[in-house]
Order: structure tokens, then C-alpha cells, then sequence
């Protein structure tokens, strides 16, 4: 189930608006963007998007199929060390 999630949010990711959500609007609105952008020095997948020579909308989409990899990932390692700790198997 877990990779058709993942297959369908990769190949639905390009439909997806393009417009800034709520907080990035507000940040636009008041001119203070450029101040919310510079709050971390390092950033695995900048404003969602990987930098690759792709068109912006499959940028977008793979850099979200990274993340769901990652969060997978990760909560796989959790579930196994909880089911470690249990006495039981996952």
C-alpha cells in the first residue's frame, strides 16, 4: 500500500498549485520573504525542490518521493527497535 501512495503522490505532485500556501503569502504580503528564507544555512531540499535539470514540476515530485523514501524509512527503524524493545517482531 505504501508504494502506491508513493506512485500516485509522485505523479499527482505536478497538479498541484503553484501559488505560495498561507504563511508563505503572508510573508510575501509584509515583504519579509527574504528574511524567512535565510533561516537555516544548509538544506537538504531547498523550498521542495530538487536540483536537477528537470522541468519545476518533476523537481517538485521527486523531491516529495525523497521525502516519503525518508519518512518510510525512518519509520520502519522505529518500528523495529519498538518491536525490539516488545519482544516481538514487525
Amino acid at each position: 500500500m505504501g508504494f502506491v501512495t508513493l506512485i500516485v503522490a509522485v505523479l499527482l505532485s505536478p497538479l498541484a498549485s503553484s501559488h505560495p500556501d498561507g504563511l508563505e503569502r503572508v510573508a510575501e504580503d509584509h515583504g519579509f520573504i527574504e528574511e524567512a528564507n535565510t533561516g537555516f544555512a544548509w538544506s537538504p531540499i531547498p523550498d521542495y525542490e530538487v536540483s536537477i535539470p528537470l522541468s519545476s514540476e518533476w523537481r517538485i515530485a521527486l523531491s516529495g518521493a525523497i521525502g516519503l523514501f525518508i519518512m518510510g524509512v525512518l519509520l520502519l527503524i522505529i518500528g523495529k527497535l519498538l518491536a525490539k524493545k516488545r519482544g516481538s517482531s514487525v
